[in-house]
């Protein structure tokens, strides 16, 4: 060969790494699992949050009620 074939070839050439039917399950696996763990949290986080809006529902009707009921004892006592 000489040299412009040589170095055609050197510019050519791509390094390939193989990559197995294993190496894409054991990968696939470990995603799968992360997506789950990440859907337990989220979900845990959206209930979390639904707890604490009903909580703040009742302490506002509470805090209403209450208002009220001063409300009424104050048009009384005038």
């Amino acid at each position: 060969m000489d040299e412009n074939t040589k170095e055609f070839i050197v510019k050519d050439s791509v390094k390939i790494e193989g990559v197995t039917e294993h190496y894409i399950w054991y990968n696939a696996e470990l995603l799968k699992q992360a997506i789950k763990n990440w859907m337990l949290d989220f979900e845990k986080v959206v209930s979390v949050m639904e707890q604490r809006h009903k909580e703040h529902l009742k302490m506002l009707q509470e805090v209403m009620d209450e208002n009220r009921a001063l409300k009424k004892k104050l048009n009384e006592q005038q």
